[in-house]
């Protein structure tokens, strides 16, 4: 590989100086370099320089110049040096400033994936009469469909909608993007090196998934426009019986193994208010953004101030004639001032170019966006200095948040509406860079801190009032806690909505002892609120529903189910912690709770916990 040294000085002014310094070990292969540099101070998430000094960072920019120049000099890429796993280590502590606890180690070198390692044999090739039935082609689906491909499962999907992409082809309304930083927000096998935004915007996930979708060859296993609509365990012939209808066509069949990947955001949900139908206007869920304007000079009013709505406000606001935002509790915010930020050309061009410049970027993104938030997140029983705080340091991020969220506001009269009166991270944080208190300044647009009474044919009466619009729109999330609906799944011992209802109980949110050969991806319990992605999380299941898959067939065993006192314990476990954090407060309502106020969705775990209880099938807690 030839590279100038002009491309590669105006590209270095676009790098991560901590993972440029790492880098130097694999362009040398001497860790003791390491020594010789900078060092970066503790990180923290989202900022991806150390903290170095513009004079600690030509430092390191000069000697990467020297050392990279001179491998290309003398060597070709395949020659890069491969450290060892303590040198890895040793890179990964200084990279973050900090040692790496040893509980972390394996988890960060299995997603840096740089050691050397054989794939294995395709041991399956013999039990090609099995088929696993995937239901949903989102992530999680074409995920799912990659792996078992890898291990010589064969696999067909069912998709309800025309396409592929899950809630990246469902939520197309403007201003849709990630909130989690795209160079991490995707398979850990399957990098993105030209993500236009650090924060990518709809079309673009999208067209992501497609791609990973035809690279892997799925489309020829998928069937869209395929609901599954009820299925039923036959335990005399040990198998599904699945009943599925495409184009009104219904369809009844026998599937061996059934996994779910229809996730916990895929049924809008939309209030129970009366009046609904009497509307004359445009109205529809955010998930159900129609293809025709609908808001160019319209009045136009927004229910909800969760993601979806603080994404479509500042997208629509100077668009509208009049915006009123309908708003039930106000969410905190991070402050962020990437998050609509462009991904610069130089560091596309490290991406690409940079041997192990990726793997080494994502470390940095995952580490500090791991646990280290969790702890903060329990209740301190002695705390009793406020009632929207919950600890000392949850304190000091409720002072931090406001200060950022006051230094915006230049209309007083918003002060009491915009300031939750909750502890931070009870629900879902969302990303600030300042587009959603920018909105609400707009002399056109209006919050209003009051429920909606109903509907009428002209618009929405709050407060006694009528007020008169031309289109609605419903940012009021998903049905979350009805999982796999609209399904009806019955193992063997009746409906699993009508057994369990809101409160669904599970082992890992993976596997669960009423419904044999039946996995799930984004099961219960395992949405992300403080760490990680949830393409991390899903990888994790993934892996562990293969080895469950792999040990079955190994043993010619035709039928797995955990264990019911498994499943116990694991939901024990989970419940009792959830009781001590911030997501089950008494002042906390979301989605992450059912009807009864019990935290449902949501995973109380660190991310290490999850991992190492995913990374090692333990075959005592089946049956089989």
């Amino acid at each position: 590989m030839n590279i100038s040294k002009q491309t590669l000085e105006r590209a270095l002014d676009s790098a991560s100086f901590p993972v440029i310094a790492a880098l130097l070990v694999h362009f040398t292969g001497d860790i003791s370099i390491l020594d010789k540099l900078p060092k970066p101070n503790q990180v923290v998430l989202g900022e991806t320089q150390g903290f170095l000094t513009h004079k600690d960072k030509q430092i390191i920019k000069n000697i990467a110049l020297k050392e990279i120049g001179r491998f290309y000099s003398n060597s070709a890429a395949d020659d890069i040096y491969i450290p060892s796993s303590e040198e890895l280590n040793a890179m990964m502590n200084f990279i973050v400033g900090e040692e790496v606890s040893s509980d972390y180690v394996p988890m960060m070198l299995g997603d840096l994936n740089i050691t050397t390692h054989t794939s294995e044999p395709n041991f399956l090739a013999a039990k090609l009469n099995l088929e696993v039935l995937i239901i949903g082609a989102g992530m999680s689906g074409i995920l799912a469909a990659i792996k078992l491909a890898e291990i010589g499962i064969k696999y067909k999907i069912y998709e309800k909608n025309d396409d592929l992409g899950g809630t990246w082809y469902e939520n197309q309304y403007p201003g849709s993007r990630v909130d989690i930083a795209n160079h991490f927000y995707s398979y850990s096998f399957e990098e993105n090196h030209q993500w236009s935004e650090h924060f990518s915007r709809q079309p673009e996930l999208l067209d992501y998934f497609k791609k990973c979708f035809h690279k892997y060859d799925i489309q020829k296993n998928t069937y869209f426009e395929t609901q599954v609509t009820d299925m039923k365990f036959d335990e005399l012939n040990q198998e599904w019986s699945v009943n599925s209808i495409c184009h009104g066509e219904k369809k009844t069949e026998c599937i061996s193994i059934v996994i779910s990947c229809v996730g916990q955001l895929n049924q809008p949900k939309v209030p129970e208010i009366n009046g609904l139908k009497k509307f004359q206007g445009n109205m529809f869920h955010s998930s159900q953004w129609p293809n025709f304007d609908v808001i160019s000079g319209k009045k136009v009013a927004v229910v909800g101030t969760g993601a979806s709505a603080f994404q479509i406000v500042p997208s629509i606001a100077k668009s509208c004639k009049e915006l009123t935002i309908f708003q039930r509790s106000p969410p905190w915010m991070f402050p962020n001032p990437q998050y609509h930020e462009e991904v610069d050309d130089g560091k596309k061009w490290l991406l690409k170019n940079l041997p192990f410049y990726s793997r080494w970027y994502r470390f940095l993104l995952f580490y500090p966006g791991s646990d280290q938030l969790l702890d903060s997140l329990f209740i301190d029983p002695a705390w009793k200095v406020r009632s929207d705080s919950i600890n000392q340091k949850n304190d000091a991020m409720r002072e931090l948040f406001t200060a950022a969220m006051l230094a915006q506001i230049s209309d007083q009269s918003l002060v009491d509406k915009v300031i939750p009166d909750y502890p931070p991270f009870g629900k879902r944080m969302l990303q600030d860079n300042g587009a959603w208190l920018q909105a609400l300044h707009l002399p056109n647009v209006t919050l209003l801190s009051e429920g909606v009474e109903c509907i009428s044919s002209k618009g929405v009466v709050s407060s006694g009032k009528e007020l008169e619009f031309d289109t609605i729109i419903f940012a009021t999330g998903f049905r979350a806690q009805d999982f796999f609906s609209p399904i009806n799944i019955d193992g063997g011992s009746g409906s699993y909505d009508k057994i369990y209802g809101d409160s669904p109980r599970s082992y890992l949110g993976i596997t669960f002892s009423s419904m044999p050969n039946f996995f799930a991806m984004y099961g219960p319990g395992t949405n992300l609120a403080h760490a990680g992605s949830i393409i991390f999380n899903s990888e994790c299941q993934i892996n562990y529903i293969c080895s469950a898959i792999k040990y079955m067939l190994s043993n010619n065993f035709k039928v797995i189910r955990v264990k019911p006192e498994i499943e116990k314990q694991y939901q024990d476990r989970f419940d009792k912690r959830h009781e001590k954090m911030v997501w089950q407060h008494s002042k906390v309502s979301s989605w992450y709770q059912n009807s009864k106020g019990k935290v449902v969705t949501t995973s109380p775990w660190r991310l290490v916990e999850y991992w190492n209880w995913t990374n090692k099938f333990n075959q005592d807690d089946y049956e089989f």
